[in-house]
């Protein structure tokens, strides 16, 4: 293989391996609970409902 053939085979090896580790890390990165958004998860009934006061 001569090193002209070698500088887009370089090139794009490079550029899957960066995406082959983004999406790796996004994955990880997602699987914490942590970092989930809020509304994603069921409801857990840990919101209070504020309720005005009934006149005695």
């Amino acid at each position: 293989m001569d090193t002209n053939d070698m500088i887009p085979t370089l090139a794009l090896m490079t550029l899957i391996l960066a995406v082959v580790f983004a999406v790796v890390g996004y994955v990880l990165f997602k699987r914490k609970r942590a970092n989930r958004h809020p509304m994603e998860q069921r409801p857990d009934g840990a919101i209070a409902t504020v309720r005005e006061r009934q006149p005695d």
